[in-house]
């Protein structure tokens, strides 16, 4: 049996054992971004831009025939007119170099970034297994996806790369050679960001002493493939490094990593391509960049290295820099294809895919290769494709034997690259291939598959517009889709969703590829007000009459249990008018500050005052199984949230939110991280400037960050395979919690803005438990008293020599031996280092390298049983 693209599968890793099944549901990842420091020293140098970019912007018809140049949109924030110019000569550049059929969109961003960094940018997303991919389960730079793809995979309404450029660095907009003293030439720098927006961006990251990629989840992308260690170790061998592990993060801080792909190629270790692997690893910038003293200081590949200095004029990305995106298939072939579904009834089948070309393709090479009924390899037929026109659409048609009962197919074409090119990526019918396959004649037994996000807490009484992505595993498709919903436990009419079409709707509505699967209703639910609670489902059903019904949770203990229909929730509310710098409450008084969804103010059993409580015990996730499959196909989560309805006015130089609270959540497998599958629940305090995007301001934690809370939690289970803890938090077990404002996500550049804050507990689909109390809340207050159990915070932190060079000496008295945790924050990369020590004796004295750190602000925040302190030190 061959590999099976399913095409409503949930994501299962890539494994290389033979008739492995893997996903072709098409999904997408945020990315973080890479963030560039300047270095404040004269060194005038120039690179002008490639001879044939000149050529073709003197006289615009110089272009080879048939290459298709790319179309940049760029909508500017904040921008001056100046700026603009100078951006634009970095935009005409990289539209020359590069091909694609769909416009680029970028945001970009003028502001003050603080001291030290010129810009930073990513991509929007990252998207895999979408059509065109050339590998499987890889994640692919938006902008480059669309290429491949042919097509927009997002909203036309979102941005593609989004950057940022320092409103307050010295620039030079000019176009003179020499860049005049003491300036940072402004296109060069947007050069440089556009290039990490365009896919030159590792997902690879440390943390402590592991290293990982993925961003959380366990695929690559696409420029991780082609990293590589000195002695030839691929970073994502899963064999050799494991995902995540300590030998791939002292891979990836080894200062001999290397990049290698098929247009990279070189015999010599001193000609390969070096990337920047420094130790300590850089936040932000490490696997990002090439290598610095190799590449850097104005020679021909410098543009890509992680810093510029001031005169240095860049207008040429380099001859490496273009080989590793021509790698990555910034010039390539793809072929573009939505897998054909099951047909009740079919003898003629039409196969259809489109098929992008940066060349030529070798005449009659474009094929669709098939067999039926589970035929052997041997039995494989192959037609060639006939092209419509002019298009880019290439077509077979098949007429199916009457005994035809499953086909299984993938297309093929050469092109004058001397590349093979398939679809899907890595197809054939031998065992570690990938085919498309569907059915024929059997019965349409089961509903359609829903994705669907739902609104939480909404700060506006204005009508609530659903959007839903419906699939049926059938050609003949959805018959409707019906919104059932309340208010304040009052029903109200049902509504139908509207098949999304994108040529007449509201292009608020547009999803990209996901278009032609939307079913919406705008306004659906009106006449809300401020304290209104909603609860609703949508249910589909296909043309055989099939139904679906969304959300659906595990109620039981079992994991072979099936999944039982329940409804979403969210809350009207409004942010209050007035801000404030200082924010307390110890929950006790009536208080209409927070609105809640799922928690609430009251007062259980084993507590001696009024808290804020989440639902105890709380309930499992809510998403969806594929009927087909019984694998997930949107995944279960749901999230409890107390917001706070009180602007925060950020203020001082380190502002603190502390609290008292129990975590009774389910912990994550050992050592694993947040924001991973294997995390499980978890709580987490969240930031936002406008309440639409969310932010933690420190990583989410569960009962593992304190031994009393893990033990009492897995001291009592009920029975079953998902078994729930049945412990109950007390006032006995609160510990004191502080997290300072200026963590990874927020920093000294937002004092003086107002903020928005939430706390927010997150479940799965499987085993819970108690959950969260919060008490006595201080927000940039200090505490007059101690009324948790946890010792004071140590405040005895010394930092010498403050600003540091090469390294800086911490030292604070301690009460006794113990394992003290070391935090190393830069104000703009987030954390960028963190080691355990132990100390002996009452003092604490510990050396850390700061040589390789960039110029700017850093925090240190040390941790133990004695509690925690947080201070600032320059590094110059």
């Amino acid at each position: 049996m061959f590999k099976k693209l399913h095409y409503l599968l949930f994501v299962i890793p890539v494994i290389t054992f033979a008739q492995q099944k893997v996903t072709h549901k098409v999904d997408k990842m945020k990315g973080e971004d890479i963030v560039c420091p300047g270095r404040f020293v004269d060194e005038p140098s120039f690179n002008d831009m490639p001879e044939e970019v000149k050529i073709a912007l003197n006289n615009r018809k110089a272009r080879p025939s048939g290459v298709q140049k790319a179309t940049f949109i760029v909508n500017y924030v904040g921008f001056p007119e100046n700026a603009k110019a100078a951006f634009q000569r970095a935009v005409d550049i990289w539209a020359e170099l590069l091909s694609t059929p769909v416009p680029i969109r970028v945001t970009a961003y003028w502001q003050d970034l603080g001291q030290n960094v010129l810009g930073a940018a990513n991509t929007n997303d990252y998207f895999r297994n979408f059509p065109g991919a050339k590998e499987p389960n890889t994640y692919y730079p938006l902008a480059l996806a669309e290429k491949l793809a042919g097509k927009e995979l997002n909203s036309l309404n979102e941005d593609d790369i989004f950057c940022r450029f320092n409103s307050k660095v010295p620039w030079y907009y000019g176009t003179a050679e020499t860049v005049p003293l003491g300036n940072f030439d402004f296109t060069s720098i947007v050069l440089h960001e556009l290039g990490h927006g365009l896919g030159f961006s590792a997902s690879m990251r440390v943390s402590g002493q592991q290293g990982s990629y993925g961003f959380g989840t366990r695929s690559n992308s696409i420029y991780d493939k082609f990293l590589i260690t000195g002695d030839n170790k691929v970073l994502v061998d899963t064999l050799t490094f494991k995902n995540p592990s300590n030998p791939l993060r002292n891979a990836l801080v080894s200062e001999d990593l290397f990049w290698i792909g098929p247009n990279t190629t070189f015999p010599a270790k001193e000609d390969k391509v070096l990337m920047y692997a420094p130790n300590p690893y850089q936040g932000g910038s490490s696997i990002s960049h090439l290598d610095d003293v190799k590449y850097g200081g104005g020679k021909t590949n410098s543009l890509m290295t992680p810093t510029a200095s001031l005169r240095e004029k860049n207008l040429n990305p380099g001859p490496l820099v273009l080989k590793m995106m021509k790698d990555m298939g910034w010039k390539s072939t793809s072929i573009s294809h939505e897998p054909i579904k099951d047909f009740n009834v079919a003898s003629k089948v039409k196969f259809s895919t489109n098929i992008y070309s940066d060349t030529t393709l070798v005449p009659n090479s474009a094929v669709m290769v098939y067999v039926l009924n589970d035929a052997a390899a041997s039995q494989a037929k192959t037609v060639e494709l006939t092209r419509v026109g002019t298009t880019t659409e290439y077509v077979a048609e098949v007429t199916l034997p009457a005994n035809t009962s499953l086909v299984e197919y993938y297309f093929e074409v050469k092109d004058n690259f001397g590349t093979k090119n398939t679809a899907p990526g890595k197809a054939g019918f031998e065992a570690a291939n990938f085919v498309y396959s569907f059915d024929v004649g059997k019965k349409d037994a089961f509903g359609p598959v829903l994705e669907h996000f739902q609104p939480t807490i909404l700060t506006s009484s204005s009508p609530v517009s659903l959007v839903a992505n419906i699939q049926d595993d059938f050609e003949d498709g959805i018959k409707e889709a019906v919104l059932t919903y309340s208010v304040n436990g009052a029903p109200q009419p049902p509504v139908n969703l509207k098949k999304y079409n994108v040529a007449t709707d509201n292009k608020v509505f547009s999803q990209g590829r996901a278009d032609k699967d939307a079913y919406f209703a705008e306004d659906a639910i009106k006449n809300l007000k401020t304290g209104d609670v909603v609860k609703y489902k949508i249910t589909s059903t296909d043309a055989a009459g099939n139904k679906t019904t969304i959300p659906t949770y595990y109620a039981g203990t079992a994991q072979n249990d099936t999944p039982v229909e329940t409804q979403y929730e969210f809350v009207i509310t409004s942010i209050q008018n007035t801000s404030k710098t200082e924010y307390v409450s110890n929950f006790d008084d009536a208080n209409s500050d927070f609105a809640m969804l799922g928690f609430s103010i009251t007062q259980p059993d084993g507590f001696q005052s009024k808290g804020l409580h989440s639902s105890h015990p709380y309930t499992n996730g809510y998403g969806l199984l594929d009927p087909v499959t019984k694998l997930p196909f949107m995944q279960f989560d749901k999230s409890e949230i107390a917001f706070l309805r009180v602007p925060i006015k950020l203020t001082g130089d380190a502002p603190e939110i502390i609290f008292d609270e129990v975590v009774l959540v389910e912990p994550g497998d050992v050592g694993a991280r947040f924001g991973t599958s294997s995390f499980y629940d978890y709580v987490v305090v969240e930031a936002s400037f406008d309440g639409v995007e969310w932010l933690p301001i420190q990583n989410g934690y569960d009962s593992a960050i304190e031994t009393t809370w893990k033990d009492l939690y897995e001291k009592n289970f009920s029975s079953g395979t998902a078994g729930n803890s049945t412990s109950k938090g007390t006032q006995a077990i609160s510990k004191r919690r502080t997290i300072p404002l200026y963590g990874l996500n927020l920093d000294q550049s937002d004092n003086g803005q107002t903020i928005l804050l939430r706390f927010r507990m997150f479940a799965d689909q499987w085993t819970n438990g108690w959950g969260w109390s919060i008490d006595n809340l201080y927000i940039q207050k200090a505490v007059p008293v101690i009324t948790a159990n946890e010792p004071k915070t140590e405040q005895g932190l010394k930092l010498s020599p403050n600003p540091a060079s090469r390294s800086i000496r911490l030292e604070m008295p301690i009460s006794g031996p113990q394992t003290l945790n070391v935090e190393v924050f830069s104000i703009q990369a987030g954390k960028v280092f963190e080691e355990k020590v132990n100390a002996t004796g009452t003092t604490f004295i510990h050396d850390l390298s700061t040589g390789s750190y960039a110029t700017g602000v850093y925090m240190i925040r040390v941790s133990g049983k004695d509690g925690h302190t947080v201070k600032r030190f320059v590094k110059q």
